[in-house]
């Protein structure tokens, strides 16, 4: 596998990752026809190498399994069977819920006119989610509130009687322990209604110095549904991001920020369509994993059919060691298929080498 090394230079600031390309061979247990793309930082610790990765997570961007009359004919019990053979003996699997699990409520939006969706799936997609082996996900989003205070409430009972944990509302700091013990927290993000502000950064900030204090060792992550929508869309903008006249995110400064506060990662999506893939100060920053497991209601053409899974391992204070993309198809009302073509990875390294150059500049 070819390796180089890119520096990028931001004022003081100095950053080194390690970035490799092409697609390599799997693992056995993993489809054969599946390559990945492998970017390895060379930060970890000694102790780390010799013991292996302190934790080890796979994170997602969108999962709308189906909605109303448009559910797929299995109940969406096979969306998730490529993937479950990548995330098993991971710590943690996080994805952005799109859309609530409920079967209550009433509409908030005018779908009339084409411009609003609302999406819902049965409470019992939930389940779907638990064998895939979702661990947490985020419900700040702007389809969190698509059935009201209701359906949210229902999602909420669904995915905690499931022991998955969920994130995003106001001052919402979720905090569980892993399988291997180690002490986590998570905070979610979203321009919209019901959810922590994503344009308060200073109140961002405030959240992950709270949950570092809380638990000494604890690692913070930070998922945010930001950015403008669309293949258009893909390449990262300096400065804030307003789509459909909505602030959705001044980004770069804001993963920045939660980083300089102590985050151990920051996982964006939004967009639908994915985007670069950032090592900040040693930690890793996925500025849009777009849609992962999407059905029918919703895009699945060119970029936005993409369907990064990312998997990354962390040492003791939270810096990568090691992460790399697995490229996923969406295929409609299927859920995500391997692509041998490893598109995903391709395009997130092409963008994450565009970022490097602008911010050395």
């Amino acid at each position: 596998m070819l390796k180089r090394l890119v520096i990028i230079i931001v004022g003081a600031l100095v950053l080194a990752p390690t970035l490799g390309c092409g697609v390599r061979a799997t693992a056995s247990s993993k489809p054969e026809s599946e390559g990945s793309f492998e970017l390895t930082a060379p930060n970890n610790s000694a102790a780390d190498s010799v013991q292996g990765p302190y934790l080890k997570v796979a994170a997602v961007g969108d999962i709308m399994m189906g909605t109303e009359n448009l559910l797929p004919s299995d109940g969406a019990t096979g969306f998730f069977k490529f993937v479950t053979p990548y995330v098993q003996g991971y710590d943690i699997f996080f994805g952005n819920l799109e859309g609530p699990l409920t079967d209550r409520g009433a509409p908030t939006k005018d779908t009339s006119t084409g411009r609003s969706y609302c999406f819902r799936s049965p409470p019992s997609y939930g389940q779907n989610l638990k064998e895939a082996g979702f661990s947490v996900v985020s419900l700040a989003n702007n389809h969190a509130y698509d059935y009201g205070p209701e359906g949210r409430a229902q999602t909420v009972k669904v995915l905690e009687s499931l022991d998955i944990s969920h994130t995003g509302a106001p001052e919402q700091i979720t905090t569980f322990k892993t399988p291997s013990g180690v002490e986590v927290a998570f905070i979610g993000l979203a321009p919209n209604h019901g959810a922590q502000n994503i344009n308060d950064i200073d109140g961002v900030v405030a959240l992950v110095t709270k949950a570092k204090s809380q638990e000494p060792g604890r690692l913070v992550f930070v998922s945010f549904h930001g950015g403008a929508e669309g293949a258009a869309k893909m390449v990262l903008p300096h400065g804030p991001e307003v789509f459909l006249n909505e602030n959705r995110g001044d980004l770069i400064r804001l993963a920045h920020a939660l980083i300089d506060a102590g985050a151990a990662a920051v996982i964006g999506h939004g967009p639908h369509v994915p985007r670069a893939v950032e090592v900040y100060r040693g930690h890793l920053i996925a500025y849009s994993l777009g849609n992962f497991a999407t059905a029918a209601g919703i895009n699945v053409s060119g970029p936005s059919g993409l369907a990064p899974l990312l998997l990354f391992d962390l040492d003791r204070q939270g810096q990568v060691t090691d992460y790399q993309i697995i490229s996923f198809r969406q295929a409609m009302n299927r859920g995500p298929q391997p692509d041998p073509t490893d598109e995903a990875a391709k395009v997130i390294k092409n963008l994450s080498d565009r970022l490097a150059e602008e911010l050395n500049q």
